[in-house]
């Protein structure tokens, strides 16, 4: 028994070695494959890991933190809905953070509240902090709903690209997987993220095949994008048809993708009209029919109205409801086509800066000195006269005082005060407009010439194609669609190309990706480089695979030209609309306001005044009881002229930029170096509108109805 005892241990220890070895082995062949995988699946996770460490939301910062200090957890519907925005934005908080975030909102509000009744503040402040608190917490509630629109409306604006990539990788090769990893590779932005996300999990076993995974991703976007859910899912079938239905069912992928858009910004561009009309009635009209009155309240109601009321209405309160109004209209707003990115192009200025010169001579030059400059030219003077002139912004300074003007007693004091006051806010808008127009006026000229690239290409890629199926050879194709194309600027990307293989003896690929020489450097178009790489990809496979592919992507992008040339067209009616009330009729009206509030407010004071001078000295019986009663409140005003102007024109700088960014967004989507250009281009012209109407309507009636006051007095 000792001897077979004996083997028998020995044999648990040959297993226990053998079973040692084998795990070992393991792990080095497990080393092994990891190091030698393609490089483009490390590429995906490092993009999909920098994604989630660093382009974490200020909400997801305090889910977490607030995860950790307390737990809570909420069954329903309401953690359903919850969890399910959280999945779709690919967020890594979870429903118990945003929970926990919420409970502590109230709590910490609740012990400010306390604290406030300690110290002896009113009650009703208490019951604005707790009602603030409350509101905070249901914030932080839907917020997740909020974050999964803004993802989907910022990965929406990709579907057409991504449609457009696999439906060319798939005409050349139908592999699934290898069409998904070319469109989330090519593809930018959330959507980018979101196809690398799919593909990673494909890699790490979560789907058995790329059939599978794309089966779910098509049901994640069949609710919010159904046309590019079935877009998808007539490439996924194509794989399974013979290639002549192949080819047809991918050809009707990427018309579905561009009539759903269309008919989608149709029906948004209808639905404008109504938007476009609250936010001319409530943003425009409403409150500069407001301001009118406002000078009447300030007169009769002197002690209850001060300029804070008015800034907190016309400087705080409207603009925010305006860019919530503006916001909840955007985020209506259909997926278009993506934004030129200029950022690789070697003569894009620096941030804030703007480029002087040429090659080795160009120099970078900042613009907020500039800008500060210009406000300080324009501000200095009026600066000065307010500070040796403080009486001017008491409210019941009458119109024709006189006042110090730099060491000489003026009359007319109120019109002095009232251009001085508009010089501050001329000087506060044209140096924001000089830095908003200098800082995107290059980058506008180079996005400009990125779009007209793209918008010729179709044409160049067609004509190169055609000069290839005819039998060719690369060389003379490429020279002679030079010819054809000599009048568009995509014809230099040719010639540098041609000039790189006759001069610098280059392949094909080679000349137009060399890192140092390569002409496609010169066109710093997503657009043009990927559909580049590409065709030179398939030209490996045959100059007729090269040809063929050639004409259908330029079929393709005319359809893409077509289709945004259309949506144009549509909004075209709602964008004049907005146009005009930025450049013209909100300056004038906002202009006008602040002339005749100065009046109206100048001779209710002088009336007040006069009849409490008519009072005192018994002249006149009703006017004590009129005083008694209070018609003209104290005798003057809560607020100056000049201090009303600020506030107005304040409102006007803060209203045009709003309109620019809406008129971007709904034109051209979330392009920042248009948006900012634009608002630029408007403050310049529609404030100088501003201090003209307002200054000549005041030069032309305040001197008019003084006189007539004077007179009747």
């Amino acid at each position: 028994m000792g001897l077979f005892g004996g083997r028998k241990k020995k044999t648990e220890e040959i297993r226990a070695a053998k079973a040692t070895y084998y795990r070992e082995r393991y792990k080095q062949l497990y080393e092994q494959y990891r190091k030698m995988r393609p490089t483009t699946l490390s590429k995906e996770f490092k993009l999909y890991k920098q994604k989630d460490l660093q382009h974490r939301s200020w909400f997801e910062k305090l889910c977490s933190v607030a995860g950790k200090i307390l737990k809570v957890d909420m069954g329903g519907n309401t953690k359903q809905k919850i969890e399910s925005a959280l999945i779709f934005a690919g967020s890594t908080v979870t429903p118990s953070d945003v929970f926990a975030l919420s409970v502590l909102t109230i709590i910490a509000f609740s012990i400010i509240g306390i604290v406030v009744v300690v110290l002896g503040v009113t009650p009703m402040a208490l019951l604005f902090i707790l009602m603030g608190g409350i509101g905070l917490a249901y914030y932080f509630i839907i917020y997740p709903s909020i974050m999964a629109k803004e993802f989907r409306i910022n990965a929406s604006s990709q579907v057409v690209l991504a449609v457009l990539y696999m439906v060319i990788s798939m005409r050349i090769s139908p592999n699934l997987e290898r069409a998904l990893r070319f469109a989330a590779a090519n593809v930018s932005g959330e959507l980018a993220w979101d196809m690398r996300r799919l593909l990673w999990s494909i890699e790490m076993g979560g789907y058995t095949s790329a059939n599978a995974a794309l089966t779910d991703y098509i049901s994640k976007w069949k609710q919010d994008n159904s046309e590019f859910a079935e877009s998808l899912r007539l490439i996924r079938d194509s794989q399974l048809e013979p290639p002549d239905r192949a080819e047809t069912m991918l050809d009707e992928s990427l018309n579905i993708i561009l009539d759903g858009t269309k008919t989608r910004m149709k029906h948004y561009a209808q639905e404008l009209n109504t938007p476009v009309m609250v936010i001319h009635m409530m943003g425009i009209i409403m409150p500069v029919m407001g301001s009118v009155m406002a000078p009447l309240a300030a007169v009769f109601l002197a002690d209850m109205i001060s300029p804070w009321h008015l800034i907190a209405m016309y400087n705080i309160a409207l603009p925010l409801f305006i860019v919530w109004f503006i916001n909840t209209i955007l985020k209506k707003r259909p997926s278009t086509f993506s934004q030129v990115d200029i950022s690789a192009h070697p003569d894009v200025p620096k941030k804030g800066c703007f480029n002087i010169g040429k090659g080795s001579k160009k120099y970078s030059i900042p613009v907020l000195p500039l800008s500060i400059l210009v406000l300080f030219v324009l501000a200095f003077i009026p600066v000065l006269f307010f500070s040796s002139n403080m009486q001017t912004l008491i409210p019941d300074k009458e119109m024709g005082d006189a006042c110090n003007f730099f060491g000489s007693e003026v009359e007319n004091c109120s019109f002095i005060s009232m251009a001085m006051s508009m010089l501050i806010t001329l000087g506060i808008s044209m140096s924001l407009a000089l830095y908003f127009f200098l800082t995107n006026y290059q980058k506008m000229g180079i996005q400009s010439t990125v779009e007209d690239t793209e918008m010729e290409f179709e044409v160049a890629l067609f004509q190169f194609g055609n000069r290839i199926s005819g039998g060719v050879p690369t060389e003379l194709a490429l020279e002679n669609s030079i010819q054809d194309v000599k009048d568009l600027k995509i014809a230099g990307l040719f010639s540098r190309a041609l000039m790189n293989i006759r001069n610098l003896g280059m392949t094909f690929r080679e000349a137009f990706f060399n890192e140092q020489y390569g002409a496609i450097h010169y066109y710093p178009s997503h657009l043009v480089k990927n559909i580049m790489y590409m065709i030179i990809d398939i030209a490996q496979k045959g100059v007729k695979y090269a040809s063929e592919s050639m004409l259908i992507i330029s079929r393709y992008l005319k359809n893409i030209r077509e289709t945004q040339e259309y949506l144009r067209d549509i909004l075209s009616e709602s964008v004049s609309s907005m146009n005009f009330q930025a450049y013209m009729l909100t300056p004038m009206i906002t202009g006008l306001v602040v002339a005749m509030a100065q009046i109206i407010i100048n001779v209710l004071s002088i009336l007040g005044s006069r009849l409490k001078a008519m009072t005192a000295g018994g002249e006149l019986g009703m006017g004590e009881a009129l005083m008694d009663s209070s018609i003209l409140g104290s005798g003057g005003s809560s607020i100056a002229p000049a201090v009303f102007q600020l506030i107005i024109g304040t409102y006007l700088i803060e209203i045009i930029i709003i309109l620019a960014i809406f008129i971007t967004k709904i034109t051209h989507g979330d392009n920042k170096t248009m948006q900012w250009y634009l608002a630029g281009k408007i403050l310049i012209i529609s404030v100088i509108i501003y201090f003209m109407v307002a200054l000549g309507s005041s030069m032309m009636f305040g001197d008019l109805i003084a006189q007539s006051v004077q007179n009747i007095i």
